[in-house]
């Protein structure tokens, strides 16, 4: 394969959300990468581009010219979106593009040009597409040839690994490029369901909620039983579900919720002390993380875009009081090892025991020195044979089952 070498452009794409798909979806997950995949590639040689490579659900593709990247990432959205895929699933692709100069030894690129891209496609949410700096301004003088493309300025953005933020431009696409696709739909909205008794607290999550043009609130309910009623009628992406409640409190909403077939929600819990003693059993209800009421407004959004993307919201204290609920429960609560735990790999058995101890997949790359998308595949498989729901599932799991003993590190 002859690969374009010195200024070049990359666009890389990633699904977000694969690790539940995967769960949801089991052996049909393989056929709708395969799919995801054909559709991109198509788009990206209908531009002129070429693919250099996948690692996981990721795809890389190279341009000589940035203007046929960026034509090439919104055809690619088109195609994704007006594309039927089983079980009602949406597949939400983000997307990043970056121009800059790159070299090839041993078959493979090098430069920060590509970790830039890379980074880039990282910050985006499932259904963006966002461009560097370099990209925006060698293509800025030529969007009257885009037909309908044009740029928003996001602001600088933090990427990971790099020193200070970086401007960033997401593609907006209202009306057909020269490809002659139909009309751009644009990043899908979170949809998200607010659970709380008081009718205050609602209105305040709702208010800094509906602000964010990536989120949905598609509904409210007082009280767990309502709750589920609700998920039931509406399908959110997310709920966020208030421990404390009359009647059917959020813990065992939680649970009937999420013990039904067919349920791919993510529950998010509220509470009001960080020492909730309720913490352990909410995400033994499967919970997906937890969340103070007096959070900052940012750090809330950041939180439900995080779980509904399909990552866990657990932090280090939340990962240490599951320890400490642990060690004070008899031994008679520890599980006898299930079967299932035969069926993982040295390795995987390895990236469990690393998600135990509260570590992130970044961290977990840097542990056993290998990429952040490799590590992204094995949790995928870890959650799948062991029928997990998310990581913070996984803690519990490990800990319960003696993979991980307290005081362990």
């Amino acid at each position: 394969m002859d690969l374009p070498t010195g200024t070049v452009t990359f666009l890389f794409t990633d699904v977000e959300g694969s690790t539940a798909l995967l769960r949801r979806l089991k052996d049909g997950f393989a056929e709708v990468l395969a799919r995801h995949e054909a559709l991109l590639r198509e788009a990206a040689e209908a531009a002129g581009g070429q693919e250099f490579g996948t690692q996981g659900d990721a795809v890389f593709f190279v341009f000589r010219n940035p203007k046929n990247a960026v034509v090439a990432a919104v055809e690619g959205r088109r195609a994704l979106a007006a594309a039927e895929w089983p079980e009602g699933v949406q597949l939400r692709v983000r997307m990043g593009v970056h121009t800059g100069e790159a070299a090839i030894a041993a078959d493979r690129y090098l430069g920060l040009a590509v970790n830039r891209a890379a980074r880039i496609c990282g910050v985006a949410r499932g259904g963006q597409i966002l461009v560097s700096p370099t990209t925006h301004a060698l293509v800025e003088e030529a969007e009257h040839d885009f037909q309908g493309i044009s740029f928003r300025d996001l602001g600088a953005q933090s990427l990971k690994d790099f020193d200070r933020p970086v401007p960033i431009y997401e593609v907006e696409a209202a009306a057909p490029t020269e490809a002659g696709a139909g009309a751009d739909p644009g990043p899908s909205r979170m949809r998200l369901l607010i659970v709380d008794d008081q009718a205050l607290v609602r209105a305040g999550f709702r208010m800094i909620l509906e602000a964010e043009e990536d989120i949905e609130v598609v509904g409210e309910a007082a009280d767990g039983r309502e709750a589920v009623a609700e998920v039931n009628r509406l399908r959110p992406d997310v709920v966020l579900m208030d421990v404390r409640m009359p009647e059917v409190d959020g813990i065992e909403a939680t649970r009937r919720l999420l013990g039904q077939d067919g349920v791919t929600t993510k529950v998010v819990m509220l509470t009001t002390f960080d020492m909730d003693e309720y913490v352990y059993e909410a995400l033994r209800a499967g919970a997906s993380g937890f969340l103070l009421k007096d959070v900052p407004p940012e750090q809330l959004v950041a939180g439900i875009r995080a779980v509904a993307s399909g990552d866990a919201l657990l932090a280090p204290s939340v990962t240490r009081r599951v320890i400490e609920e642990f060690v004070r429960r008899p031994p008679d609560s520890v599980r006898t090892p299930p079967a299932a735990l035969a069926d993982l790999t040295a390795r995987e058995t390895d990236v469990l025991e690393l998600i135990a101890r509260g570590l992130s997949n970044a961290e977990i790359a840097k542990e056993l020195v290998v990429s952040e998308t490799t590590v992204k595949t094995h949790v995928a498989h870890v959650l799948m044979k062991l029928g997990l729901r998310d990581r913070v599932q996984a803690v519990v799991f490990a800990y319960e089952s003696g993979v991980v003993q307290p005081g362990e590190g």
